[in-house]
């Protein structure tokens, strides 16, 4: 009897050894998927504590280590389908559709599909979109020629991952302007979250050439991509306010925690959410919002968070990227615009406009701008942001912003739409959506729609596009 329970005897505790072993190895190298962030945390102890339990556990009576190989076993089975389906339920609203770039500082990522769930304030529904395989949101791109195709570049406003495909700005556009020609109009969605006018222009200077569109709309939030430019570190001005390329460098833990986003388990990015969402006060994402809200829309903290920014990037020359996707109001361009923050923030926009539109002249293609105003300027009283003190800051204008913009497109020869007046002479209040999210709704996207189609319309060739190789996209 004991000779015949002899090889099975040692081939169990064999398993339960190497099982033991490769757990324990597993945590020692650190790897992210269940390891996280550099350095051996509490989950890696844990996995290397059941490793060194299973390998112990070799030594037990066979019974009893049988019984424990079947567990473990059976665990790292359920562990595996339970990755695979979180993956599949889980994976659009908890994994990032970012990947970092040396060029872009970060990018969409190909082929990927994203939901966002709105806060219960705006309705509360999850929106789904995808990004098709050549980087860009929506379906996959005609073949060149096949229809007059516009470019629509801008950053979330345009990408717009909290509105259905069908209540976006481009694809309105899209059929405003298919309306008005009688024939096919290609539009499309280039716009991504967090970008700026400066991304936008290296982001046109690599596509302009083989999308070969027949007109480029970029838009400009006015609210912070003022703001982004010091963020981002793309470029500067040089001693003589000539625009010129600056060597940045993305700060080692942002680095990190995007490439991590993409390498770590669904599992453990869902448990970590949910053990955050118990940890906060009665309220949820909807107070956590309304938190940020606040002290995003404190003025206080807003010209802190300018003068901050402006002091590291010109004054002391800190060209280490920190900040990726955080946008703050350009207080210091609203309420204060002459202060030297404000005065190198227009400047340096100025500078990038002409750049965008010096990219589009070498590629031969039409150039409009679309500059969108902040919901707080555009309205008298926005969600919870504080009315401006006009004694405190008797230099403030809601067009403060917008007319530093408008400014800069004449001077540079480029046709362009200012929401600010179409949206002040309405309800501006309904076209913009609550709770801390300042992004404009449907309603504002139709009518930025609207207004565009008027001016891009006669700008598109009369004729069809000219025909392109069959392998361009």
């Amino acid at each position: 009897m004991n000779q015949s329970r002899m090889p099975l005897g040692r081939v169990v505790r064999a398993l339960l050894l190497l099982l033991g072993a490769v757990l324990v190895a597993y945590a020692i190298s650190d790897h992210p998927f269940y390891g996280g962030e550099p350095g051996f945390g509490r989950l890696q102890s844990l996995i290397a504590a059941v490793g060194a339990a299973l390998a112990i556990a070799a030594a037990l009576p066979l019974r009893v280590a049988e019984r424990i190989l079947l567990i473990a076993v059976t665990c790292l089975l359920m562990l595996a389908l339970a990755e695979v389906a979180a993956g599949i339920v889980l994976g659009q609203s908890l994994r990032p559709i970012y990947q970092t770039d040396e060029r872009l500082i970060f990018k969409f990522i190909p082929d990927r599909q994203s939901a966002m769930k709105r806060l219960p304030v705006n309705g509360g529904t999850v929106v789904g979109h995808r990004i098709n395989t050549d980087g860009f949101r929506g379906e996959e791109l005609l073949p060149t020629g096949s229809a007059r195709r516009v470019v629509v570049y801008g950053d979330s406003f345009i990408h717009a991952s909290y509105t259905p495909d069908e209540e976006t700005f481009a694809v309105v556009l899209g059929r405003q302007l298919q309306a008005a020609a009688g024939k096919p109009i290609e539009v499309i969605n280039a716009g991504v979250s967090s970008y700026g006018p400066d991304q936008i222009s290296l982001k046109m200077e690599d596509e302009l050439p083989r999308l070969r569109p027949d007109l480029v709309v970029v838009s400009v939030f006015a609210g912070n991509d003022y703001g982004d430019l010091m963020r981002n570190k793309l470029f500067r001005l040089d001693d003589g306010g000539q625009l010129v390329a600056n060597r940045w460098t993305l700060d080692p833990g942002v680095r990190n925690k995007l490439e991590l986003s993409q390498r770590e388990s669904i599992l453990v990015r869902a448990l970590r959410q949910m053990l955050g969402s118990f940890r906060s006060r009665p309220g949820g994402d909807a107070a956590g919002a309304a938190e940020q809200a606040a002290k995003f829309s404190d003025w206080n903290f807003l010209l802190a968070e300018a003068e901050r920014e402006y002091r590291s990037f010109v004054v002391e020359r800190n060209d280490i990227v920190t900040n990726t996707h955080v946008d703050y109001y350009s207080a210091d361009v609203s309420l204060q615009p002459q202060s030297p923050s404000a005065r190198y923030k227009v400047a340096l926009m100025r500078a990038v406009l002409g750049r965008i539109r010096d990219v589009a002249r070498a590629q031969g293609v039409p150039l409009a701008f679309l500059f969108i105003p902040h919901p707080n300027d555009v309205t008298d009283q926005y969600d919870d942001w504080r009315p401006v003190d006009r004694a405190r800051f008797p230099a403030y204008d809601g067009r403060n912003q917008t007319a530093a913009l408008e400014d800069a497109a004449r001077a540079l020869g480029v046709p362009f739409v200012n929401l600010y007046e179409s949206y002040r002479a309405v309800d501006a209040s309904q076209l913009y959506f609550r709770g801390g999210d300042d992004h404009w709704n449907a309603a504002g996207q139709r009518m930025a729609a609207e207004l565009m189609a008027r001016l891009a319309a006669p700008m598109l060739p009369p004729g069809p596009t000219a025909a392109a190789p069959a392998s361009a996209r």
